[in-house]
Protein backbone atom coordinates (compact mmCIF):
# COMPACT_ATOMS: atom_id res chain seq x y z
CA UNK A 1 0.00 0.00 0.00
CA UNK A 2 1.28 3.49 -0.81
CA UNK A 3 1.62 6.37 1.61
CA UNK A 4 -1.23 8.16 -0.21
CA UNK A 5 -3.50 5.13 0.25
CA UNK A 6 -2.57 4.95 3.94
CA UNK A 7 -3.31 8.67 4.30
CA UNK A 8 -6.67 8.20 2.58
CA UNK A 9 -7.62 5.37 4.95
CA UNK A 10 -6.52 7.44 7.94
CA UNK A 11 -8.51 10.53 6.93
CA UNK A 12 -11.60 8.42 6.25
CA UNK A 13 -11.36 6.83 9.69
CA UNK A 14 -10.97 10.26 11.28
CA UNK A 15 -14.00 11.57 9.40
CA UNK A 16 -16.03 8.51 10.47
CA UNK A 17 -14.98 9.08 14.08
CA UNK A 18 -16.02 12.75 13.99
CA UNK A 19 -19.34 11.94 12.36
CA UNK A 20 -20.15 9.25 14.93
CA UNK A 21 -18.82 10.96 18.05
CA UNK A 22 -19.41 14.64 17.33
CA UNK A 23 -22.24 14.92 14.78
CA UNK A 24 -24.38 11.76 15.11
CA UNK A 25 -27.96 13.00 14.58
CA UNK A 26 -29.23 9.38 14.65
CA UNK A 27 -27.43 8.41 17.89
CA UNK A 28 -25.55 5.70 16.00
CA UNK A 29 -22.71 5.86 18.50
CA UNK A 30 -24.76 3.86 21.00
CA UNK A 31 -24.81 0.76 18.78
CA UNK A 32 -21.54 -0.55 17.38
CA UNK A 33 -23.34 -2.16 14.45
CA UNK A 34 -24.52 1.33 13.42
CA UNK A 35 -21.05 2.91 13.38
CA UNK A 36 -21.04 2.85 9.58
CA UNK A 37 -24.34 4.73 9.33
CA UNK A 38 -22.71 7.87 7.91
CA UNK A 39 -20.17 6.20 5.63
CA UNK A 40 -21.94 7.55 2.54
CA UNK A 41 -20.89 11.02 3.64
CA UNK A 42 -17.19 10.23 4.09
CA UNK A 43 -16.08 10.56 0.45
CA UNK A 44 -17.90 13.85 -0.19
CA UNK A 45 -16.52 15.27 3.05
CA UNK A 46 -12.99 14.10 2.23
CA UNK A 47 -13.33 15.81 -1.16
CA UNK A 48 -14.54 19.01 0.48
CA UNK A 49 -11.68 18.95 2.98
CA UNK A 50 -9.08 18.34 0.27
CA UNK A 51 -10.53 21.10 -1.92
CA UNK A 52 -10.02 23.65 0.85
CA UNK A 53 -13.66 24.07 1.83
CA UNK A 54 -14.12 26.34 4.82
CA UNK A 55 -16.16 25.77 7.97
CA UNK A 56 -19.25 27.35 6.39
CA UNK A 57 -19.12 24.94 3.44
CA UNK A 58 -18.83 21.94 5.76
CA UNK A 59 -21.69 23.26 7.92
CA UNK A 60 -23.80 23.66 4.78
CA UNK A 61 -23.04 20.08 3.70
CA UNK A 62 -23.94 18.63 7.10
CA UNK A 63 -27.06 20.79 7.41
CA UNK A 64 -28.19 19.67 3.96
CA UNK A 65 -27.77 16.03 5.02
CA UNK A 66 -29.80 16.65 8.17
CA UNK A 67 -32.53 18.53 6.33
CA UNK A 68 -32.92 16.48 3.15
CA UNK A 69 -31.73 13.02 4.07
CA UNK A 70 -32.66 12.84 7.73
CA UNK A 71 -35.60 15.26 7.95
CA UNK A 72 -34.12 17.32 10.80
CA UNK A 73 -34.82 20.85 9.49
CA UNK A 74 -35.36 22.51 12.87
CA UNK A 75 -31.93 21.82 14.34
CA UNK A 76 -30.35 25.01 12.94
CA UNK A 77 -26.60 25.14 12.33
CA UNK A 78 -25.01 26.24 15.61
CA UNK A 79 -24.37 22.63 16.66
CA UNK A 80 -22.53 22.00 13.38
CA UNK A 81 -19.79 24.61 13.74
CA UNK A 82 -17.62 22.58 16.13
CA UNK A 83 -18.01 19.48 13.96
CA UNK A 84 -17.04 21.46 10.86
CA UNK A 85 -13.99 22.89 12.62
CA UNK A 86 -12.81 19.41 13.54
CA UNK A 87 -13.33 18.24 9.97
CA UNK A 88 -11.49 21.19 8.40
CA UNK A 89 -8.62 20.65 10.86
CA UNK A 90 -8.06 17.29 9.17
CA UNK A 91 -6.80 19.20 6.13
CA UNK A 92 -3.41 19.48 7.79
CA UNK A 93 -3.15 15.69 7.72
CA UNK A 94 -4.02 15.30 4.02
Amino acid sequence: MTADADDDIAIREQIRHILIHDWDPHNAERTEAAHHTYDGYISPLADLIRSGADVDAIVAFLKERETESMCFPALGTRHLTGVAKKLTALRSST
